[in-house]
C-alpha cells in the first residue's frame, strides 16, 4: 500500500503515547489516518486529536469506506494508520485495501474481552480476526510502545 507506514490498532487512537513514541520512532511519518465511523462524525473528538497532533504533521479522521478509497488510491505522504478495532481491518481488507503490517497496541478490557497478552484484551470474535489476517499474510505484532520487544501474534494464538 503506497505509503502506508504504520498500521496500528489502538482504542484510545490519539494519545501521548502515541504522539511522545510511535511519531518519533517513526521519523518519515507526515501524516495519520484515523479510521473509526464514529469519530468521523464526532466534531469535538476531531478537534481533540487534532490538538494533540504537532503542527508538521497532518491528520484525518475517516469512515472505513472513506479510508478504504483513499487507500486504495494511494496516500500521498507517508501515513500511519490507527483504528479502535480489528473490525476495523478486517473490513478495510474486505474492501481490497492490502495492509501486510498491523501492531496491536491497547485494547483494553471491556465487555465479551479477556486477557489475550498483557495488558490486552480481545474477544472471541476479534481473536478470530486476528487468525483470519495472519492467514492472509498479515504480520500481526503486539508492541505497546516501540522501545518494548515484539510479540507476534503467532506465538500466542495457536
Amino acid at each position: 500500500m503506497k505509503n502506508l507506514v504504520f498500521s496500528r490498532i489502538d482504542d484510545r487512537l490519539i494519545h501521548g503515547q502515541v504522539i511522545a513514541t510511535w511519531l518519533k520512532t517513526l521519523s518519515n511519518v507526515e501524516h495519520i489516518l484515523v479510521v473509526d465511523d464514529k469519530v468521523s462524525q464526532d466534531p469535538f473528538m476531531q478537534e481533540m486529536f487534532s490538538l494533540l497532533v504537532p503542527s508538521h504533521i497532518t491528520i484525518e479522521i475517516r469512515t472505513v469506506d472513506e479510508a478504504a478509497a483513499l487507500l486504495k488510491a494511494g496516500l500521498p505522504r507517508p501515513t500511519m494508520m490507527i483504528v479502535k478495532v480489528p473490525q476495523t481491518i478486517k473490513r478495510l481488507i474486505d474492501q481490497g485495501v492490502d495492509i501486510d503490517f498491523l501492531n496491536i497496541g491497547g485494547m483494553g478490557m471491556s465487555a465479551g474481552r479477556t486477557k489475550l497478552y498483557q495488558n490486552i484484551s480481545a474477544s472471541e470474535e476479534e481473536r478470530q480476526i486476528f487468525k483470519e489476517l495472519m492467514a492472509k499474510g498479515v504480520k500481526v505484532e503486539i508492541q505497546i510502545i516501540p522501545a518494548q520487544k515484539q510479540t507476534d501474534m503467532k506465538k500466542i494464538l495457536k
